[in-house]
């Protein structure tokens, strides 16, 4: 009989031999590039049923609490990658989230290559022709989903168009390699490199590129319809729930999801107003956005500014942490402004994970256009990126010599709601740890909280309820404080191209809240912060569900584990 470990171990290689960017960060060379053709989800689905019927041969209570995790873990994705074929007629290939990985190959995967024999140089070529069958696979994809009723949505079209056109633009230049990368090759491999990629690129991969902008500008957009959400397509209504309950980690309905997003958005927008009141601003929200714009704190001058904000709050931070956890990551951290190469096109800043090379767990902020960039929310952004947000979770969790590679570096990126639920509750406690006493910072990060909450009215409504996009962009533009064109972008992204998955951050932000008030209810004076923390954070990133076990176990036994204070 497979022992757990062993099947653990057999996903962690599946998973690395068909998903490139879990290959590239575990140091393994890329074989392939999946296409993704519909055979391929149904390969990803035999292969998810085949070994959950042997986890069935494998007794929960002769397991380690380690192991149990695990199991949980396994249990849950592969469950839901043996829905990998149905979810495959619900994604538009050519919708930004949806071709993230054409921006990831150019410089993680081709400009990393490096070339020693002829064996390199196979790959190469296999590896982009790998890319050429994607691009084709796109056309046939959409093709099919028009066929089945799923059209695209009109007012997405541009969009699709003008993300295939800059990765056009962008990716092939990339693939072509300079002469330098080159000069441990023998002559004839030389040449088919130097002369055969520029060649393929050319013939192949931009034609490929110009048969999507062919059916984009053609079938494509004549057969577009008016709206946009999911409900509108045949099975959709069905496909969405499924969709909300699949990013959520845990069964929850749309219709529930939206009037918990309601009242969370009628919670905060109350206390902002608590706050404008407390300052003696006697205006409404609109005339206080105004008086934010104006005041000198709400943009920083110079990059420099940014990074001194960020390093003031996390001194603040540091001051009250161990209040709230017994253990932190041995990685240090800190804060660093983007190459601002990249600053055009990135809206916001990210946590970048400690690596051998940069042992350092870092909060990697856009330094550009300033004067667009608010700082009243830099509190919240510190307490979720880096301590005790992401850092406090992802370094720890790569630290974890105990985990199974699977859990340690895939589970993270597969389970968004525990990874961006747990910074949103992370951010949260800064109301606790005295990180927002000025009411300024208060006001910012509440902010921060009704845009995450606000995800969930527009998302469900405009996927489950019938909202028209205007109607989303109207009450967006109202609930938050996002500029007009990221207000057009949130809603097409949560309506067109990822349905649902923006609802994890709120979402597992107040299931971590329940948790956390239920444990508090049940234990009384037996409840302590630091052990709450340990038992939800210390197995690392799980769904959501076999979160709730654990706690309700910690409860059932009379809380404790050392935690103290």
């Amino acid at each position: 009989m497979d022992t757990l470990e062993q099947i653990a171990t057999e996903v962690y290689e599946h998973t690395l031999a068909r998903q490139p960017y879990f290959a590239l960060r575990a140091g393994r060379q890329v074989q392939s590039i999946p296409t993704g053709a519909l055979a391929e989800a149904e390969e990803e689905a035999s292969f998810a049923r085949g070994v959950l019927a042997r986890l069935d041969g494998i007794d929960d209570g002769a397991l380690s609490p380690l192991d149990r995790d695990t199991l949980g873990y396994l249990r849950h994705t592969l469950a839901d990658q043996a829905g990998a074929a149905e979810r495959w007629w619900w994604a538009f290939p050519v919708a930004p989230y949806q071709t993230t990985a054409l921006s990831l190959l150019g410089p993680q995967l081709f400009g990393a290559s490096v070339f020693e024999g002829g064996d390199d140089v196979e790959r190469y070529l296999s590896l982009i022709t790998d890319v050429r069958d994607l691009l084709l696979a796109m056309p046939g994809k959409l093709e099919a989903q028009r066929e089945r009723g799923w059209t695209l949505p009109g007012p997405a079209v541009d969009g699709f168009i003008a993300t295939v056109r800059g990765h056009r633009a962008g990716l092939p230049p990339q693939l072509v390699v300079g002469p330098d990368r080159l000069e441990r090759l023998s002559d004839q491999d030389r040449r088919q490199v130097a002369d055969g990629v520029p060649r393929f690129v050319t013939g192949e991969l931009l034609p490929a590129f110009d048969a999507i902008l062919d059916e984009l500008e053609g079938p494509g957009r004549r057969t577009a319809v008016d709206g946009v959400g999911m409900a509108g397509y045949p099975g959709g209504e069905d496909a969405y729930r499924k969709l909300v309950s699949h990013y959520a980690t845990f069964d929850i309905s749309p219709e529930e999801v939206h009037r918990t997003g309601l009242e969370r958005v009628a919670e905060l927008t109350d206390r902002m107003a608590k706050v404008r009141a407390e300052i003696g601003f006697g205006g409404d929200e609109d005339a206080y956005a105004e008086v934010l714009r104006a005041d000198p704190r709400f943009h920083a001058a110079t990059p420099e500014d940014v990074a001194a904000t960020y390093e003031r709050h996390i001194a603040g931070v540091e001051q009250v942490v161990d209040r709230f956890f017994a253990v932190r990551p041995e990685a240090p951290y800190g804060v660093q402004r983007l190459d601002p190469s990249l600053e055009a096109g990135m809206t916001f800043g990210y946590y970048e994970v400690p690596t051998p090379g940069i042992p350092v767990g870092r909060y990697r902020f856009n330094g550009s256009a300033l004067d667009t960039r608010s700082q009243i929310n830099a509190a919240a952004i510190i307490l979720h990126e880096l301590v005790p947000g992401h850092h406090f979770h992802l370094a720890r969790q790569a630290e974890d010599e105990a985990l199974p590679r699977l859990r340690a570096e895939v589970a993270p990126l597969h389970l968004g709601a525990f990874t961006e639920g747990w910074a949103e509750h992370a951010a949260n406690l800064g109301f606790e740890m005295g990180s927002y006493d000025d009411p300024w910072d208060r006001y910012g990060a509440l902010v921060h909280q009704r845009f995450i909450a606000q995800r969930l009215v527009v998302d469900t409504g405009m996927n489950a309820l019938g909202w028209s996009l205007e109607r989303a962009r109207d009450y967006m533009s109202r609930m938050t404080m996002e500029s007009p064109a990221q207000v057009a972008t949130e809603t097409l992204r949560y309506s067109t191209d990822r349905p649902a998955q923006a609802l994890g951050y709120g979402l597992g932000f107040l299931e971590f809240t329940r948790l956390r008030e239920d444990a508090r209810q049940r234990l009384g004076g037996a409840y302590h912060d630091r052990d709450f923390h340990e038992v939800v954070l210390g197995p690392g990133s799980l769904p959501l569900a076999v979160v709730a076990r654990n706690v309700e176990e910690w409860v059932a036994g009379g809380g404790g584990g050392g935690g103290g204070g």
